[in-house]
């Protein structure tokens, strides 16, 4: 790996976060949290990112930067074993398989920026958006061809090198999220029948809390964080040795979980203004949004600026995803740049065709899933967990406590990293990573 760093501390930050802050913080975040309780959930769901997804966070960005390597080298010289870049191996699969369908998605709201952009979406008849829907993802050459723009794009990007291209695009698209979002919000609060939303998503209904809802708290701060996917332990390795990590995942979590609320902010007082269902999943954003937009005197103006909100979510993921998985190629097989760019962007859009077909006439089914749901529940269910507990009990039992606090603390000044960090790596983070790893693979049949 070579000696590249960040420009700063802030680039770190602002960064990582951009790539943590993606899809699913616009539409699973606030469903999740109104489904579990709103204002109840949402304490519990500090809860644990404080006590679960910091820690969780913080050591796979240290693992990174006490390895100075990336995921496909760094776990065998931490473990002094070659095998134990397994772990990173499993890391980047799920990264490029995620990547592989989160890309047709992003080319769908490409597609939906387009059409409201052009006034297509505001004509239709509001009766006709789900099979507009429908229309678009099985129109299967148009996906394709955006999804290459898309990757063509990405590459461009990542092709500047880490201070001139992502660093800097990530800067730009963060600033160009917050205006968006706080816009949107601030527009929602306007409607008439908007706090019918907010008590939705706000009041808090501790019935609703149980074993199933602490779970789906679990899982969302888990995947949302990225945790598992190769990204942090790389972008670890890229800071400096006296650098705060605690600090540094504190503000990045914050930041991606006030993203999240806002989303929140933003959708419901919407939705319940028009009397339209929550839904999750597509149907919230290309459905019941689109006839939000659809409603409005001057919904092509905001449906414009809320699919340029969401692209700019997921485009950031995208190319956090294409700088970690080619820079850990390059130090595992000595690549060039160039070569190892486009190998990550051809695998990734190789990936994503066959996802592709899982919306045409007759989708290949595996197990009674398309591929489209195969990876997902491939991902989300097993590697992301399986990767995450990997991680956590090779830095708790082969690099161990000692050590990881000893270099943690480099950066800290005075502050001193307490015992019950030990509890909470040897025990907390494993049984927590198992349980969500269990409880998915059951509830999943």
């Amino acid at each position: 790996m070579s000696k590249t760093t960040w420009s700063s501390k802030l680039s770190f930050i602002v960064t990582t976060s951009a790539f943590a802050i993606g899809l699913g913080n616009i539409w699973r975040f606030p469903i999740v949290t109104g489904e579990g309780g709103g204002a109840a959930f949402l304490l519990i769901y500090v809860f644990l990112m404080i006590g679960i997804g910091i820690p969780l966070l913080t050591v796979e960005m240290a693992l990174g930067r006490m390895s100075r390597s990336t995921v496909l080298v760094g776990f065998g010289k931490l473990g002094k074993a070659g095998f134990w870049n397994g772990i990173g191996w499993l890391g980047s699969l799920s990264c490029f398989l995620i990547m592989g369908f989160y890309v047709m998605i992003m080319a769908w709201i490409a597609i939906y920026l387009w059409e409201c952009l052009s006034g297509k979406i505001t004509s239709l008849n509001i009766s006709s958006l789900s099979s507009h829907f429908d229309l678009v993802a099985s129109s299967l050459t148009n996906v394709i061809a955006v999804i290459f723009g898309i990757m063509v794009l990405g590459l461009l990007v990542v092709k500047q090198g880490l201070k001139t291209g992502l660093e800097r695009y990530s800067k730009a698209m963060m600033l160009g999220l917050i205006l968006l979002i706080l816009a949107l919000s601030l527009w929602a609060a306007t409607l008439e029948g908007a706090v019918q939303g907010y008590q939705w998503l706000l009041s808090p209904d501790f019935s609703k809390i149980n074993f199933q809802v602490v779970m789906s708290a679990l899982g969302q701060l888990f995947f949302s964080i990225g945790v598992g996917m190769a990204v942090a332990f790389v972008f670890g390795g890229y800071t400096h040795e006296k650098e705060n990590l605690i600090e540094s995942a504190i503000y990045i979590a914050t930041a991606d979980t006030f993203f999240a609320f806002l989303s929140g902010l933003m959708l419901f007082p919407a939705i319940f203004s028009f009397g339209l269902e929550p839904n999750s999943g597509p149907n919230l954003i290309f459905v019941t949004m689109a006839s939000v937009f659809n409603s409005l005197e001057y919904g092509r103006l905001v449906g414009s600026v809320f699919f340029l909100l969401l692209f700019l979510a997921g485009f950031t993921s995208l190319i956090s995803s294409i700088q970690a998985l080619k820079d850990s190629l390059q130090d595992k097989f000595k690549l060039s740049n160039t070569t190892a760019l486009v190998v990550v962007t051809g695998l990734i859009t190789i990936i994503s065709i066959p996802v592709v077909f899982s919306y045409s006439k007759t989708p290949v089914l595996l197990f009674g899933r398309t591929i489209f749901e195969t990876l997902d529940y491939l991902t989300s269910t097993i590697l992301l967990p399986l990767g995450g507990l990997l991680t956590i009990l090779f830095a708790g039992y082969r690099v161990g406590f000692g050590p990881l606090r000893l270099h943690l603390e480099k950066g800290v000044g005075k502050i001193r990293i307490k015992g019950y960090w030990e509890i909470v790596l040897l025990f907390v983070l494993p049984l927590a990573l198992m349980v969500i790893l269990i409880n998915g693979i059951l509830n999943n049949p």
